[in-house]
């Protein structure tokens, strides 16, 4: 009897995939790299969305099972779809939602209006598709979207005038977010990096998914991607399919810094018995205010850039910058053993004489105004301290990395660009103060201090290791019997993992 009931209950895979559609849930067809696009789509809490995906990824499937689901669970949801080119609006996004819906119950599925340029649901929502070259951007003005969608950003033209001017203020009354994903593009000025990746990168928003992250690539299927892009170590390859942003060497300030000496340079580094702290600071009035909490290894030679602080400057004041500087001082420079805060050795600012004096006279915060002159051979000392591993630098340290992967100078060279954060590549300032009046020649250690200790691991502190718990909300708001029921028909659906390349 109760195996009757049983089989009376039993789902098949044909009833679970009309009631999950009926739900606007299609995230099931999604393979297991595309879904941690989709996740970080819903997780995401700012309003610009930021994917840097390898080709053959299937990024673009996942965009249309995100604006499918969009138009499934609001009526009258509209949908902004912007291609780079318009060919691929028709030639690849088309076909694409096409195939979606294919296992869609007729009563659900929508028709696309070739007239409109659009696909439209029974239930009064639709998906636009238009590609934003031939001057069709301006088309896609008007309405209020629910999620505005820019696939293959790195290619397209005028990039922050589409976002700011044209798509943006169609969400301000829905709440709606835009989603830009793109391979990087050839050109690591362009706004898609320095103003939206990079952006996103360092308010930890940013999604990278390389090929080596498809489970889907065979080995077959990788050999031929190499063999087209010209070879594992080609430019091609390195940018299409591993998603480096690869810097113009004649306009980088820090050509040096690229991904393999960002691999050997950016961790932890245990904290010595005895150094010397040092604190370096740019002040940014109007852009940003950097401070870099670092100290020097004086037995291995090295300069570790431990933490950073950063204050944008719509926000900047004293009394911030103070507060965040002592709260940095005391969480870096603090002995867990003994509970004494060591006062720096140091610290530089540049020559900002008036917030020099009140952060002295009102907080008790004493800082030197650095030398200035000779501003080329101060930077060639950083690069060539970086070049041979001498400086080390905390992976939390996430604007310092950014600025000095992709910080370039103007066209004319005169000076710094502006950087995705609203700031001039701050950071790099900031580290050159560092370096150019760290005492390298100081030794911290009391006298036969080596002589009553081996110089062996037990010299280091241990460095606790800071554990980040990733908490993620229901998908939904559904209630949590039919959120368990819906999950059990999702895991029936969806593609199971494969074998890492």
């Amino acid at each position: 009897m109760e195996a009757q009931k049983e089989n009376k209950d039993k789902v098949s895979p044909e009833q679970a995939r009309s009631l999950l559609w009926h739900q606007g849930i299609v995230h099931w067809l999604l393979k297991p790299v595309q879904k941690d696009l989709y996740d970080s789509y819903l997780n995401c809490k700012e309003k610009i969305v930021v994917w840097n995906c390898a080709r053959r990824l299937g990024k673009s499937y996942a965009l249309c099972v995100i604006a499918i689901e969009v138009c499934l669970q609001k009526p009258n949801a509209l949908v902004k779809y912007c291609c780079a080119k318009q060919k691929d609006a028709k030639g690849i996004i088309r076909p694409l939602i096409r195939e979606i819906i294919d296992s869609c119950p007729q009563e659900l599925k929508p028709e696309f209006k070739t007239q409109e340029g659009a696909w439209v649901f029974p239930n009064g929502s639709r998906i636009e598709l238009v590609g934003l070259d031939g001057g069709r951007a301006e088309s896609v003005r008007g309405g209020s979207a629910h999620l505005g969608i820019i696939d293959e950003a790195g290619l397209v033209g005028d990039l922050p005038y589409i976002i700011t001017s044209i798509i943006l203020p169609t969400t301000a009354t829905t709440k709606g977010k835009i989603i830009l994903a793109s391979t990087p593009p050839k050109s690591p000025n362009h706004p898609f990096i320095t103003r939206y990746l990079n952006k996103a990168r360092i308010e930890g928003n940013l999604i990278t998914k390389t090929i080596y992250d498809n489970p889907n690539i065979d080995k077959e299927e990788f050999e031929i991607c190499v063999r087209e892009s010209g070879g594992i170590e080609s430019i091609d390859f390195r940018r299409e399919y591993k998603c480096e942003i690869i810097k113009d060497e004649n306009y980088a300030i820090i050509p040096e810094f690229n991904a393999e000496l960002k691999e050997k340079l950016v961790k932890d580094w245990p904290r010595a018995v005895f150094y010397d702290a040092y604190i370096g600071m740019d002040i940014g009035m109007k852009d940003l205010t950097v401070v870099l909490f670092a100290w020097y290894d004086f037995i291995k030679a090295k300069l570790i850039i431990e933490d950073e602080y950063v204050v944008n400057g719509q926000k900047f004041n004293t009394t911030i910058l103070a507060e965040g500087i002592k709260k940095k001082e005391a969480e870096n420079f603090t002995d867990k053993l003994t509970g004494e805060q060591r006062t720096p050795y140091l610290r530089v600012s540049d020559n900002n004489l008036i917030v020099i004096k009140d952060l002295w006279d009102l907080h008790g915060i004493r800082f030197l105004p650095t030398r200035k002159d000779d501003a080329d051979a101060a930077l060639n000392k950083v690069r060539i301290m970086l070049q041979n591993e001498e400086i080390i630098i905390n992976p939390r340290c996430v604007t310092l990395i950014t600025h000095l992967e992709s910080g370039i100078y103007n066209k004319s060279k005169t000076s710094f660009e502006r950087s995705a954060d609203n700031g001039h590549f701050d950071a790099i300032d900031s580290l050159k103060y560092l370096v150019r009046n760290v005492y390298k020649t100081r030794n911290p250690y009391p006298k036969g201090f080596l002589d009553k200790r081996t110089w062996n691991e037990e010299i280091y502190g241990i460095q606790e290791k800071h554990k980040q718990a990733n908490e993620f909300n229901k998908i939904f708001n559904i209630k949590k019997t039919e959120y368990d029921r819906n999950k059990e028909l999702i895991d029936m659906l969806t593609p199971k993992k494969k074998t890492l390349l």
